[in-house]
C-alpha cells in the first residue's frame, strides 16, 4: 500500500504504509517511511488528433447505419428480429451464469471445452494439408451462406 505525497523537488512520492512487511518478505532491511519518486513521462498524447479520428469514425458508422436503415424494407420485422436477438442473448447469459454456479457441472464443461479445443488444434491446425482442408471447408460454408 502506498500513499502519494507531493514534494517540491521530486514531484509525486509514494510512501509505504507498512514497509516492515516488504523487508520481511524480501529479506532486505527497509527503512520505515522510505520514499520512491514517481515522475510522469514527457510523452503527451495529442488529444485533438484522437478526438478528430474518433469523431470521423463515429460519423462514418452513423452514416453507414442510417443508409442501411433506409434500405431496409420491412422495418418492424427488423426491429422484432433485433429485439428477439437481444432477448435471446440475455436469456443465454443467465443460463450460462446459472450453470456456472453449479460446481461440478461448470468444471466438467470447462474440461470438455479444453478437450474439444485440443482436438480441433490437432485435427486442423498442426499439419499443412489439414489447414488447407479447414480453409476449403470454411470457404464452402461461406459460399452456402452467401448463396454463391
Amino acid at each position: 500500500m502506498a500513499l502519494l505525497a507531493r514534494t517540491a523537488d521530486a514531484g509525486l512520492v509514494a510512501r509505504t504504509q507498512r514497509p516492515f512487511l516488504v523487508g520481511l518478505k524480501s529479506g532486505l532491511p527497509v527503512r520505515r517511511g522510505a520514499a520512491v519518486a514517481v515522475k510522469a513521462a514527457n510523452n503527451e498524447l495529442d488529444t485533438e488528433d484522437i478526438n478528430k479520428k474518433f469523431n470521423e469514425s463515429l460519423s462514418n458508422t452513423t452514416s453507414y447505419l442510417q443508409t442501411k436503415w433506409e434500405e431496409t424494407e420491412d422495418k418492424p420485422a427488423a426491429l422484432a428480429i433485433t429485439g428477439g436477438a437481444l432477448l435471446l442473448l440475455v436469456a443465454a447469459s443467465s443460463v450460462v451464469d446459472a450453470v456456472d454456479k453449479i460446481p461440478i457441472i461448470s468444471d466438467l464443461i470447462e474440461l470438455v471445452g479444453v478437450v474439444v479445443t485440443g482436438w480441433f488444434t490437432y485435427r486442423y491446425l498442426v499439419f499443412g494439408p489439414d489447414r488447407e482442408e479447414l480453409v476449403s471447408n470454411v470457404k464452402a460454408f461461406l459460399n452456402k451462406v452467401y448463396g454463391k
